[in-house]
């Protein structure tokens, strides 16, 4: 079970003072609903002082937990992609390099010719095919 923060507890409070001004519990309700909320210490029970309500206090963490999930997935996807593409272009000019120097040592060749652009085509495709 995940423990919880000050910012879920005041968020509880929040809500439950809401719910109080809604209509939805008498002045005493509301302090002993408070007094669980806010000694909370666990999801489960910061649910105990909602129980009986509406569930919009669930929902929301459900949803802010499901957006960061979300968003921290998008980081990640992000640094792969970045990674696999540095990779590639560290790839990409080693490969020139040694051509080059290949070149200037032997001569351009029939083997040289071929080997650069099908090594270089290689690493393009697997980056390609990593990153979608």
């Amino acid at each position: 079970m995940a423990l919880i923060g000050d910012r879920e507890r005041e968020r509880a409070a929040n809500q439950l003072t809401e719910h109080y001004l809604q209509g939805r519990l008498s002045l005493e309700e509301l302090t002993d609903r408070l007094e669980v909320a806010l000694s909370a210490r666990r999801h489960s029970e910061v649910r105990r002082a909602f129980a009986e309500l509406p569930a919009t206090w669930r929902y929301q963490v459900s949803g802010a937990r499901a957006g960061l999930d979300t968003a921290w997935r998008a980081v990640c996807r992000t640094a792969l992609v970045v990674a696999v593409w540095l990779l590639w272009a560290a790839m990409s000019f080693a490969l020139l390099v040694g051509f080059v120097i290949s070149v200037l040592v032997q001569g351009l060749s029939l083997t040289n010719g071929i080997l650069f652009p099908a090594l270089w085509l290689l690493c393009t495709g697997v980056a390609r095919r990593v990153t979608r």
